[in-house]
């Protein structure tokens, strides 16, 4: 039997053959073609092509992952797509996509990446924090945004000068940062925005952000006077003091934890609130709390009492001796202190403008004072005779103490000669 023989070239040529026949229906690779940089508000043409045996092919432009238009060309033509890039966000990369009209094949191109170029437009600026009111030692982040506008360049200024990067203030293009900020950095900070179009220069300047640095309230300080003391009522002029802290500060005042009013320190650092309470020995207590912005501070509680506390020094007093009266009420007092001396005979009264009374004790009687209608204790001034009670009282001690002595070495000697005694 005969095989059959094939020529290696007649095999090549028969796979050469079948190539060319097959090639005709493939598709391509589609290319593309379009500008680099266009103007806002330009319409540009970006065009696509793929070979394929096909009679017609499907193209689709693609923005990023959005479609733009579809055209069906047919071959050998490319597809000229005509985009108007009326915005900024018709920038980006494009592609396009070919597919064979009995959608068997698809193919994409290479992406090419359009800028679009436009003037700048709509300057602002935003702050970290939101607004701008910081304390001492705070970070503070400011960053300068536009609407629209291609290879825009940044100039920060503060209180109408130009910022130039220090070591206390980073600048990178449209944002500024400051670490730690200081009372210094208080002020007006302005960006100013600009670029080149067309072949001009185009510069916008942003609104103003005020920046307000702080230094938070200390802890206040409180203080009580009585103005008036009626039959119901009495009035009182209570005072809250942060000695740090930038103003304004708002107080607000407390009796026994309930709010009574505010009071807005915008000149002096001191705030006064008046209040009216019920006339009682016991007021209450009072609390101020002081804020600006930050955390807020509360004061000591102050005990607000009417009572009228009498001392003297010395304690008891000692008749024809010089003493003194120390008048003692809880709150600051301006007015007079009223003096009270009672004995058989007469009695006496007198003003001072001091908490204090020097005298001498004369006449056996009672002392007492008052403040605003209210009576202290009262302090006894004995009589001459009583001044040698406690002499008489030391002498009889002793004596006592030297006759029970006595009284001992008498028995000890006694039972010595009784032991002599019986010994002998």
């Amino acid at each position: 039997m005969m095989g059959i023989y094939f020529h290696p070239l007649f095999l090549l040529a028969s796979v050469q053959y079948a190539a060319c026949q097959e090639l005709p229906d493939q598709l391509s690779n589609p290319t593309i073609q379009g500008p680099e940089r266009v103007n806002l508000n330009d319409t540009e043409t970006i065009s696509c092509f793929a070979t394929s045996g096909k009679r017609s092919i499907m193209y689709s432009l693609y923005r990023e992952k959005t479609l733009v238009q579809t055209k069906n060309v047919s071959t050998p033509n490319a597809a000229n797509f005509s985009v108007s890039f009326d915005s900024e966000s018709a920038a980006g990369a494009y592609k396009c996509k070919a597919e064979s009209d009995d959608d068997t094949q698809a193919k994409y191109s290479d992406m090419i990446n359009i800028i679009v170029l436009a003037p700048v437009l709509g300057v602002w600026i935003n702050s970290i924090p939101d607004p701008p009111v910081l304390k001492v030692q705070s970070k503070l982040i400011l960053s300068c945004f536009v609407k629209q506008g291609s290879n825009v360049t940044y100039q920060w200024s503060f209180n109408t000068q130009k910022i130039l990067p220090s070591p206390s203030i980073t600048i990178n293009q449209s944002n500024l940062v400051i670490d730690h900020v200081n009372l210094d950095n208080a002020g007006s900070y302005q960006c100013e925005a600009s670029n080149q179009f067309n072949m001009k220069m185009f510069k916008l300047v942003s609104n103003s952000a005020e920046v307000t640095v702080k230094v938070p309230a200390s802890n206040p300080e409180i203080s009580a006077k009585i103005t008036h003391v009626g039959k119901d009522q009495v009035f009182a002029s209570i005072s809250c003091l942060s000695h740090e802290g930038t103003l304004p500060i708002i107080y607000t005042l407390y009796r026994n934890t309930r709010l009574i009013r505010n009071y807005t320190a915008q000149m002096r650092r001191e705030g006064e609130l008046i209040v009216h309470v019920e006339n009682t020995d016991k007021l209450g207590t009072f609390k101020c709390k002081a804020e600006n912005g930050f955390v807020s501070k509360y004061s000591n509680g102050l005990v607000i009492d009417l009572t009228v506390e009498l001392t003297s020094n010395p304690d008891p007093l000692i008749p024809g001796n010089q003493f003194t009266l120390n008048c003692s009420i809880t709150y600051e007092y301006t007015g007079y202190y009223t003096w009270h001396f009672v004995h058989p005979g007469k009695n006496a009264t007198s003003k001072t403008n001091k908490n204090q009374l020097i005298e001498i004790a004369v006449d056996t009687g009672r002392y007492c004072c008052s403040v605003n209608g209210r009576f202290s204790n009262w302090i006894e001034v004995p009589g001459q005779g009583s001044s040698f009670q406690p002499v008489t009282i030391a002498v009889s001690l002793a004596a006592i103490i030297l006759l029970i002595l006595a009284l001992g070495l008498i028995c000890y000697c006694i039972a010595h000669k009784v032991h002599r005694f019986n010994v002998a």
